[in-house]
Order: structure tokens, then C-alpha cells, then sequence
């Protein structure tokens, strides 16, 4: 679950000086372009089924099913972990969801995860079953490891998968080695044959960097996964947190909230930023290209000072540019965290569907938004 506040500590400007000698490429391809179809937004406290609808952190497209899945970042407190499947109508012209069915995640034992024990944040399709990720809770006493499962399209447990040593914090050293707290795999995708699966980190890894700021964009690692095995790491660099001065201070933070693969080499990804002080969200979607000269950091155990080549990435849209064109009365954009591809439209165009985490609370609402891809 993502509290915006927690994070970094706000009342102090985020400076920090360039501590690895990493190379990014941008503005080396050309990328899409999109346009708003539609909106719609659920109130936090909404119930379906007995449960609360909220925490939305991830979404796949069941293609077979015409269904939208959402996986819910509750960590077990509010009600049992779990994710919905919504019904929804999407032409050129409008787009709305309902849900349909609310669907419990089970543990080894076939029962409903124990409060504070996972953190699910992405979901995919694999061979017919679901991928999560769960970030953890690494400043639990005692701590709990970042996870990423295999589990039936009904929810049961099926097979932990493999997360490379260095992402995994070490005992009494957790604000050392390995993610950081609620900065883990927040971003997970399957490539539309559905062979290569991807997986992100919200932040950079302790080894690695220091995180983002109004001065300094950190990087962050994403691995490649192929028949559920690690087999590559490719490192990614954050955009800085948007300069909004409030009161002569520029404070905020910014991640990789998700990631949406085209195929091996190609994906798009959300980065979102907050800044607290202006109480604003600033949602941006990238394109981003892996290629030959990208640097395979998978036997890095740290890339802190190392010579290597970021992917390539180019700006698609910054979502606040069609805040006009949402519902009247929700032309703010809340805190988009998921993301997939919807059906083509009549003229072939994709589309892509987003959701945001309401974090549960009642300043936000869980807010669905639609695009078509314009190629």
C-alpha cells in the first residue's frame, strides 16, 4: 500500500549529487501518442461482496473472460487479500466498469493471508494462471521479504518464484542491502505472447543509489523473467520529482508505480511523483527500449559507480494534460499505481486502461481512466 507520506521525510528538500557513472539514452525513437476516451471514478468506502473496494495497485486484461482484474494492496487488514474482476464497456467514444466478482488469494495452506503478511501490489497472466508481486514489509519486526507467486486464475496457491539475492534485504541489514520499504515490486508485466514475464522496483536498491528527488533521479533495476527463471536485469532511471516550489520548498518523491510490455524488448511504464505540499500527483507514461547496448546488470551485485547504459525512454503523455476532460468534479488525478491493455477499438487502435490506489483513504477515490494508443 502506497502512503505518500511516509516515504521520504517532507519537510526537507531533496538534494543529492550524482553517486554512479550511469548513462541514459532518451529521445532516440519516436513514441506513441494517446487520447482520452473516457472516466470513472468509485468512492473510498464502496463495498462489493462485504469487502471495501480500494487499494487498486495493479490490473490485467483476461482477453478470453472481457474482464479487467485488480489486484487490491490490502495487506490483509481491512478484509481478507484479494483482487476484483470488473465487466466494462469501452468504444471510441465512452468507457465505464462494474464490478463483478471479488476473488480471495490463498496461501500454501489453501487459507486467506494473515493481516500484515503480504503487500500485493502487480498482477499478470501466465499460461492461464496469475503472477503477484508483494512488496514486503522490510521495517516489520521482524521483517518481511519482498515475494512473487504463482497462483491459479481462482486464487490458489501454486509455487513461489525465484527474486535474485540482491533484492532481498540481509538480516540486520535491511536499510543496507536490498529493497527499500515500500519501495520493492510494485511493477509487473507479461509480454503480450505471454512467454517473458518483467518485474520492477518501485526505488532504487539500498547497493545501488540513493532515491529520487527534485535534484537527483535515481536508478532502479527490472528483471526479465523466461519460463518463470531470472535471466536478465536491465537498470532504469527515475525522472526527477517535478520542481513545485511551495513556501520556497521543492519536496516530493517519484517511483515506477508500473510497467505494460509490448514484447521483449519494448514496454511502457508509469511514473508517478507526489509532492505534498501542493497535494498534487503528476502521472507521466514513457516508452521505453531495450537494445544491444543496454547493460545486462544481472551479475552486478551493486551498480554504484558502474559504467553501464540505461534503457532508452521517450515521454508518451503526462497524464494531467486531459485532467480537463475528466468527470466534472474529479479533474484532479489521484494515484495511478495500474495499468493494461484493453480491447482494440473499431479502427484497430489499442487501448490502454489505468486505475489508482485510493490508499483507503477518503481525500481519494479509486479512478479508472481509458486511452486510445495513437500510433
Amino acid at each position: 500500500m502506497k502512503r505518500l507520506s511516509s516515504k521520504n521525510t517532507f519537510g526537507t528538500i531533496l538534494i543529492a549529487l550524482c553517486a554512479t557513472c550511469i548513462f541514459t539514452t532518451t529521445n532516440a525513437f519516436s513514441a506513441e501518442k494517446l487520447r482520452f476516451i473516457g472516466d470513472q471514478n468509485i468512492p473510498t468506502g464502496e463495498k462489493f461482496k462485504e469487502t471495501e473496494i480500494g487499494g487498486l495497485s495493479g490490473l490485467a486484461y483476461d482477453k478470453e473472460k472481457n474482464k479487467i482484474l485488480a489486484i487490491s494492496d490490502d495487506r490483509s487488514a481491512i478484509n481478507d487479500a484479494r483482487f476484483y474482476e470488473f465487466d466494462f464497456k469501452l468504444d471510441d467514444k465512452s468507457f465505464s466498469v462494474t464490478p463483478t466478482e471479488v476473488v480471495t488469494l490463498k496461501n500454501k495452506e489453501g487459507k486467506p493471508f494473515k493481516k500484515g503478511t503480504i503487500d500485493f501490489e502487480g498482477i499478470a497472466f501466465y499460461n492461464g494462471d496469475l503472477l503477484v508481486s508483494s512488496e514486503g514489509w522490510i521495517n516489520h519486526e521482524p521483517p518481511i521479504p519482498p515475494e512473487f507467486i504463482q497462483f491459479t486464475r481462482l486464487g490458489a496457491y501454486k509455487n513461489n518464484i525465484e527474486i535474485p539475492a540482491k533484492f532481498l534485504p540481509l538480516k540486520d541489514k535491511e536499510n543496507k542491502i536490498g529493497v527499500r520499504d515500500n519501495l520493492a515490486f510494485e511493477a509487473l508485466t507479461t509480454t503480450t505472447d505471454g512467454k517473458t514475464v518483467w518485474m520492477g522496483t518501485e526505488e532504487a536498491l539500498n547497493q545501488d543509489d540513493r532515491t529520487s528527488g527534485p535534484n537527483y533521479a535515481s536508478v532502479i533495476r527490472l528483471i526479465q523473467y523466461k519460463d518463470l527463471k531470472p535471466v536478465k536485469e536491465v537498470a532504469y532511471r527515475l525522472e526527477k520529482v517535478p520542481s513545485i516550489k511551495i513556501a520556497g520548498l521543492v519536496v516530493g518523491e517519484t517511483g515506477l508505480s508500473e510497467m505494460l510490455a509490448l514484447d521483449d524488448n519494448n514496454f511502457y511504464s508509469i511514473e508517478r511523483s507526489y509532492m505534498p505540499l501542493a497535494k498534487k500527483s503528476v502521472i507521466r507514461i514513457f516508452k521505453n527500449s531495450i537494445n544491444d547496448k543496454t547493460t545486462d546488470i544481472s551479475k552486478m551485485d551493486s551498480i554504484k559507480g558502474m559504467n553501464i547504459k540505461t534503457v532508452e525512454k521517450e515521454l508518451v503523455a503526462d497524464l494531467e494534460d486531459f485532467s480537463h476532460q475528466m468527470a466534472a468534479n474529479f479533474q484532479k488525478l489521484d494515484n495511478i499505481e495500474g495499468i493494461c491493455f484493453g480491447p482494440k477499438l473499431a479502427n484497430g487502435h489499442n487501448t490502454i486502461i489505468l486505475v489508482s490506489d485510493n490508499n483507503f483513504r477518503k481525500s481519494q477515490r479509486t479512478q479508472f481512466l481509458a486511452f486510445e494508443i495513437l500510433p
